[in-house]
């Protein structure tokens, strides 16, 4: 979720067990089920959390300006739950399995370093 590099510093797994993990299409279901366990956790929290600023209108204890920023900011992480805000009908990754997304990864990064390379 924060990156190869970034993984690495906080867990102190290697960088190359991590792209091991993140790129044999034999882990891509235990990456589908931890990404949807997840995706219900933070379902649940912002169910908490709407019930408490709920709460928190009915009784007039929540300035205008916090009851904006609360239904803001859960309408943003709702849509990135749901993929609304990256969602595209002509994207190209729909259907694509983990495996296959690595290799378009591989292709792209590829493709840039040639035009980079070509540039210099």
């Amino acid at each position: 979720m924060v990156g190869v590099v970034a993984a690495e510093r906080k867990t102190g797994i290697p960088e190359s067990s991590i792209r091991y993990w993140m790129e044999k299409p034999e882990f891509a279901e235990f990456r589908a089920k931890n990404r949807e366990d997840l995706a219900e956790a933070v379902r649940t929290v912002a169910h908490l959390a709407w019930q408490r600023v709920a709460e928190g209108v009915i009784a007039g204890t929540f300035e205008p300006r916090d009851i904006l920023f609360a239904a803001e900011k859960s309408a943003s992480l709702m849509q990135l739950l749901s993929g609304a805000p990256t969602e595209r009908i002509e994207n190209v990754t729909a259907g694509m399995d983990d495996h296959e997304r690595a290799q378009l990864r591989e292709v792209l990064r590829l493709a840039i370093a040639e035009k980079e390379a070509a540039e210099a």
